[in-house]
């Protein structure tokens, strides 16, 4: 048996907010005690009120969470400072959570100790992993390559970077992971499936490559430095040209196809600051070295088809007919881009699936999972990846 219940609340006051989800969840389960749970959260509550509640209620739950620039749920829609408790009931898949801090500074310590504790809790070897990293201060190379070399290229590793919410006025921002009842920043937290579990994923963005594919020929980190030789800034220029001169800014709205070598697809990343001296483009994420690379471009039709194609790409390959729930990771940079049709992208996951399925997603500040088949996890932007989720043999 699998189960999942997803509740919602958007009350200003924390205390009421985790009356309302605790009663919805209770409402859904009818006395099933729950192994594990997801929450997703706002960053205006006071976090460890909400931890304290949830634990007060399930003192054994394996919980792990983080903040968000948003939520989708199927008991809330779109949100924007909200709560979204999602919680598992199982009697066939085992479920564990673990943590590693100082993911910034020791990235490979932190998934170690991470799966290190949820390993522990496990009767047999995990073959899904779910995974919130601190959006800000962890390099997403480094932690996925770790998972990568703990896990093996068999065990998918999908999730999301914990965010903030974005407002134009904001001049810093923060983002905390939840593992039980602590409040964590700068942490990797985990969620560990192990049994019969059924999963599939959809990974899609709805941006389109443009031009001939050039290689990275210079690149430190997440800085471009150069492309065939020549600097990086040219093909910006070559592309888009006054559009380019007379707004520098908005070099982010073309993100960056880039196509490893031996992999059949690529993955995005968005530009932040370019310098038109140099040439150089500092980038959200590594730009490996080797790599073809292509400009994108989407208009808002195409990156709301996006979140079709990652629907249908999930569904074709679930290993069954009647998953137990669906989760959504989409980006910061497809809810700026959308505007007010952000709202829309759960209602468009909504269509492709059974209407009573529970879903429960968060706007990150990157996306995790796989380019293609069993290859391991890269770090996505503005992309929105689709993970359907029950038991196998459930029909």
């Amino acid at each position: 048996m699998f189960k999942a219940v997803v509740s919602f609340s958007d009350e200003i006051d924390t205390q009421d907010a985790v009356e309302e989800i605790l009663e919805q969840c209770a409402a859904q389960l009818g006395g099933t005690a729950p192994n594990a749970g997801l929450l997703f959260c706002g960053t205006d509550y006071d976090h460890q009120a909400v931890l304290d509640g949830i634990r007060a209620r399930y003192p054994g739950l394996a919980l792990i969470g983080c903040t968000t620039d948003g939520e989708m749920s199927s008991a809330g829609g779109f949100s924007e400072d909200a709560i979204t408790l999602t919680l598992f009931c199982t009697d066939t898949i085992q479920i564990a959570a673990g943590f590693g801090t100082a993911a910034g500074a020791q990235p490979k310590q932190a998934v170690a100790n991470a799966t290190e504790m949820a390993r522990a809790r496990l009767e047999a070897p995990p073959s899904l992993a779910l995974v919130l990293p601190d959006g800000l201060t962890s390099s997403a190379y480094a932690v996925l390559d770790s998972f990568g070399e703990l896990l093996g290229d068999d065990v998918p590793v999908v999730g999301g970077m914990s965010a903030d919410r974005v407002v134009g006025t904001k001049e810093s921002y923060a983002t905390y992971q939840f593992y039980g009842d602590r409040v964590l920043s700068d942490a990797v937290t985990a969620l560990f499936f192990a049994g019969p579990v059924a999963y599939s994923l959809g990974v899609e963005s709805g941006w389109k490559p443009i031009g001939k594919r050039m290689i990275v020929t210079g690149a430190q980190g997440n800085v471009l430095q150069s492309l065939d030789g020549r600097p990086a800034f040219e093909l910006y220029l070559h592309y888009l040209g006054d559009v380019m001169k007379e707004n520098i800014s908005g070099i982010g709205s073309y993100p960056l196809a880039i196509y490893e070598p031996g992999l059949n697809r690529y993955y995005l990343r968005v530009a932040k600051a370019a310098d038109p001296e140099t040439g150089a483009i500092t980038f959200l994420g590594e730009i490996p070295e080797g790599a073809e690379v292509q400009i994108t471009q989407a208009i808002r039709d195409e990156v709301m088809g996006g979140v079709t194609q990652s629907v249908r790409s999930a569904l074709e390959k679930y290993p069954g007919s009647d998953p137990g729930m669906a989760m959504m990771f989409s980006c910061t940079g497809r809810k700026i881009a959308l505007g007010t049709k952000a709202r829309d992208e759960v209602g468009t996951v909504r269509l492709g699936l059974s209407p009573d399925l529970p879903m429960t997603g968060f706007y990150t500040f990157g996306e995790i999972g796989p380019v293609s088949g069993h290859t391991r996890a890269r770090y996505h932007n503005t992309t929105f990846v689709t993970l359907l989720l029950g038991e196998m043999g459930h029909e």
